[in-house]
């Protein structure tokens, strides 16, 4: 049994989340959350009845999974969750998604894991995002735990060691799921690339025996895809700035506008695929040829959440627009196509700060066209 607490990392206990629910029912923003989400009951009763929750589950039953419910129908019009059948109830899974939202990719996988099995998993929570006391308390009765963005080298491989243990205690010892994003930072050109650095990060508590640590991981890629790219015209902004400059310093407060933004923000239609788990068969099968254990583990995820990934008419449109093409024009009408490019165009007018229309519309038709060209790839080999 691990006897670390981890307490400078996990989410709260129950006790803890007590004190919280207390502490964010006297904040503006509750007030915001209960009369968008909960118009028919009077604030002060919802209030009350926030404070009285006992534990974390018993909020997201009773609060949180009405609220991704609702920002779900308010922003999609058709949403696509397959995969639950790879599931059991009663086993922890090491989820890994492609990375296109801050909030909205872990909040519908943790719908759709409790409506499907009942679970509620922990999620990856980038430290730089603990921007306040009322995020930091949202954050940890949602079951999130910290993942840390900044240090020396010396520093950081000391913190990446924690959260390997910290992970690994989550999955064989309390028996939780976890999410963890593919890579930091959201996918900002489209292309979905788990880093090799995430894969060595989760084997550096055990590295004495690579397969059998990873197989108790049970490692289970999850692909994450939007008809409309949550902020797609901010990402592209980004892009283009730090290709210009080789650097890109965020504003104050641009990561909250961006959470913001993703969550409010028009999707049309989502797909969540969760994949086979990554068993100690597939390993041996797939990587028994292989000297990195590492680099093909990492292969291996890439190409589970690129085949199970999702193309829209928008990936289609984007590929035949920035090819000047007509290669899949049976995706889409021309109705359709007008309709894109003037969302193209509105997006873009969004980005005022600078002047260089053809760059940017190159850059979002890539952002939208890139997971053809991964698939076709992927074919390919």
């Amino acid at each position: 049994m691990h006897t670390d607490n981890f307490d400078d990392i996990r989410p709260f206990t129950d006790l803890e989340a007590q004190a919280a629910f207390d502490r964010i029912s006297h904040d503006p923003i509750f007030k915001i959350l209960i009369e968008q989400f909960f118009p028919e009951v009077p604030f002060e009763q919802k209030a009350q009845e926030f404070k009285a929750y006992k534990s974390i589950r018993e909020f997201h039953i009773k609060f949180a999974h009405h609220i991704s419910r609702a920002t779900m129908a308010l922003t999609c019009n058709e949403i696509h969750l397959e995969g639950a059948e790879f599931l059991t109830p009663d086993k922890a899974y090491g989820f890994i998604s492609n990375h296109r939202d801050i909030v909205m990719d872990a909040v519908i996988l943790q719908t759709y894991l409790y409506e499907s099995i009942g679970q509620l998993m922990e999620i990856s929570f980038g430290s730089n995002l603990m921007m306040n006391p009322f995020l930091v308390d949202l954050g940890k009765i949602c079951k999130m735990y910290k993942t840390e963005r900044g240090g020396t080298n010396r520093e950081l491989l000391q913190k990446s060691l924690r959260l390997s243990q910290y992970l690994k205690h989550t999955i064989v010892d309390k028996n939780t799921s976890f999410w963890i994003a593919q890579r930091n930072g959201r996918t900002k050109n489209g292309i979905d690339k788990t880093d090799q650095g995430l894969i060595k990060m989760l084997s550096l508590c055990d590295r004495r025996n690579l397969k059998t640590h990873f197989s108790m991981l049970n490692i289970t890629p999850v692909s994450i895809s939007y008809l409309y790219e949550p902020c797609d015209y901010l990402k592209v902004r980004e892009l283009y700035l730090k290709q210009k400059f080789g650097d890109y310093k965020k504003a104050p407060g641009e990561d909250y506008f961006s959470i913001l933004q993703g969550i409010k923000q028009y999707k049309g239609n989502f797909c969540l695929r969760i994949t086979p788990p990554i068993t100690m068969s597939l390993i041996n099968t797939l990587l028994e040829k292989k000297t990195d254990f590492c680099a093909a583990f990492t292969q291996l995820i890439d190409q589970q959440i690129i085949s199970a990934y999702q193309l829209w008419d928008t990936n289609y449109m984007a590929y035949d627009l920035l090819h000047n093409s007509h290669k899949y024009t049976d995706f889409y009408t021309p109705e359709r196509l007008n309709e894109f490019k003037q969302y193209i165009n509105e997006q873009l007018k969004k980005i005022e700060d600078i002047e260089d229309m053809e760059n940017l519309n190159k850059m979002f038709l890539e952002l939208y066209a890139n997971p053809v060209e991964m698939k076709k790839r992927l074919n390919r080999t």
